[in-house]
């Protein structure tokens, strides 16, 4: 870590786990903002201690502001990106807009909500639910390691779809036999970044926490005019 004995942690939350894998049992959180000391290293990942109470665990590199962090790689992809992928750039405008069940405007939205907003202020006509929004004709099927920035990610509980979220990059996970990992923009708590993994049998840990139950479901894109 550049020698560097401290860093900050740069998402709202994320996990700590016991093990360096996201495999291993989460035993506590980061906050955002809240200062880490870092006193191990093991492949991309950082044992820290927590400065306010001492507890210990592993959390992934890409968290670390000080490093390749969500922070960082938004603040790049704001300036040389944003404004070449429209879905971005108009879901951008609503964040920090808090959650909202059936929300669909400033006061508040929920997840599909959001997605339906920006693609209807885009001049798309587009499904009101998540579970609609993926059987749109406006969108295709691509497989997960296709998936680029303004991709849709469709995740589900118990084979039933349940939350939506715009990717807003690449699979920056480096290492093709392994989890794939994303940021995306959704609406859970507010309308945030998020980073999501992905395990080898694709279930979802977002922000560093899972339930073991959601995993995706598909990855969809906008389709081209002339498709």
């Amino acid at each position: 870590m550049n020698s560097l004995e401290y860093a900050i942690v740069k998402v709202s939350a994320c996990g700590i786990f016991a093990e360096p894998t996201f495999k291993s049992e989460m035993v506590s959180q980061v906050l955002e903002n809240e200062k880490v000391q870092v006193i191990d290293k093991k492949d991309d990942w950082f044992q820290v201690r927590l400065i306010s109470d001492g507890y210990k665990g592993w959390v992934h590199r890409m968290y670390f502001d000080d490093l390749d962090s969500s922070e960082s790689y938004l603040k790049d992809m704001e300036e040389e990106q944003l404004f070449n992928f429209p879905i971005i750039k108009t879901a951008y405008q609503m964040l920090g807009a808090p959650y909202l069940w059936g929300g669909r405007s400033p006061q508040g939205y929920d997840c599909s909500g959001l997605v339906q907003t920006t693609m209807n202020l885009l001049g798309f006509d587009f499904p009101r639910d998540a579970k609609d929004q993926v059987e749109s004709k406006l969108l295709r099927e691509i497989k997960i390691e296709d998936t680029s920035e303004q991709d849709f990610l469709f995740f589900e509980e118990k084979n039933i779809v349940s939350h939506i979220a715009i990717s807003i990059s690449k699979n920056i996970n480096s290492d093709n036999n392994s989890d794939y990992i994303f940021y995306i923009i959704h609406s859970s708590g507010t309308v945030r970044i998020s980073q999501v993994v992905f395990d080898k049998s694709l279930y979802a840990f977002i922000d560093g926490r899972n339930r073991s139950e959601i995993k995706l479901h598909k990855v969809m894109r906008l389709k081209n005019r002339n498709e």
